[in-house]
């Protein structure tokens, strides 16, 4: 709606302008030169001869966009900020924490710990435009040392993501919940005492359309960060093929920079894939996704169940050529 009205306001304006400019032309040079430049200064000029309907015109256009200009003010006072200081088309650095919430941009401008959850919010001013939040209340184990690394397939319990989004005042707010069968990676440094650089990668199945990575810097550090636990978690088994024949034939190491390229060389064969954490997972290769997600299509029971992986969290790929 704001938008409707500012871009509303200024083709009024426009128009208004060219009609002047237009009906002033057997003035005087001085007059015409007024109209043609600086046409608000008209509405000013009473008595000069310049179109009445043209300067009624052109006053409705800065009506209009003023009145669209205070309502982005008061309802997205970041965009009007944003739009005011020439920054429209502002995009975040490569490295800044960025992504989308429900297929919606997602920008995160405030990023905390909170206990055993970890906030992210996109705040216009005052006002939660969207948020994801990821409570470790169930998994507290995975709070420790200084990285938390999740694969789908991995041994619960999984911490539970809360998604919010929020598309209008008069509208209800969206929310979704997810337990598992997700990717993380979350790796923290210390910087100087009290602030922490956080790397982020956060993968959701496709249908909830929601995605995050980038770094950021966090003014404190979790209570939790650097501590160890007392028993070393144990290590799940890889999945394996139904196939022992597929596994038991060598592998042949292939670079995720040529899988990345031309995946169409590689779908439906064998891989075998390993993680940066050490953790192996066997498959057929499903397809590379548009964001560069490589897909495993894994048997779990009677089903089969695909699994993308992020590049970053990918150490080895292997594959079993066709014959």
């Amino acid at each position: 709606m704001e938008a409707l009205l500012i871009l509303g306001g200024v083709v009024v304006f426009l128009c208004a302008w060219v009609w002047l400019a237009v009906a002033s032309r057997a003035m005087s040079v001085g007059l015409f030169v007024v109209a043609l430049v600086a046409p608000v200064l008209t509405l000013l000029l009473r008595r000069k001869g310049y179109s009445r309907p043209a300067r009624l015109l052109l006053f409705l256009g800065i009506v209009i966009s003023l009145s669209g200009l205070g309502l982005l003010y008061r309802e997205q006072p970041e965009q009007f900020d944003q739009l005011v200081s020439g920054r429209w088309v502002e995009q975040p650095a490569d490295s800044a924490l960025n992504g989308t919430l429900m297929e919606q941009p997602f920008v995160p401008n405030d990023v905390r710990w909170q206990g055993n959850h970890l906030i992210f919010s996109e705040k216009a001013g005052e006002r939660t435009r969207r948020s994801l939040v990821v409570k470790f209340d169930r998994a507290e184990a995975l709070l420790q040392g200084t990285a938390i690394d999740l694969l789908p397939g991995d041994a619960g319990p999984w911490p539970e993501l809360v998604l919010q989004w929020y598309t209008g005042a008069l509208e209800p707010p969206g929310l979704r919940r997810l337990d598992s069968a997700y990717s993380m990676s979350l790796s923290l440094a210390a910087q100087g005492d009290e602030q922490t650089q956080m790397i982020v990668h956060l993968h959701l199945p496709a249908e909830f359309g929601t995605r995050l990575s980038g770094s950021v810097l966090l003014n404190s550090q979790p209570q939790w960060f650097g501590k160890s636990a007392a028993v070393p978690a144990a290590v799940e088994p890889a999945p394996q093929l139904p196939q022992a024949s597929v596994i038991s034939i060598d592998w042949q190491e292939i670079s995720l920079l040529a899988l990345l390229d031309e995946p169409r060389v590689f779908v439906g064969q064998a891989v075998r894939l390993t993680t940066t954490s050490g953790k192996e997972f066997v498959g057929v290769l499903k397809a590379v996704t548009a964001e560069k997600r490589v897909v495993l299509a894994m048997p779990q029971g009677a089903n089969q169940v695909d699994f993308q992986f992020h590049p970053v969290d990918i150490q080895r790929l292997e594959t079993r050529p066709r014959r």
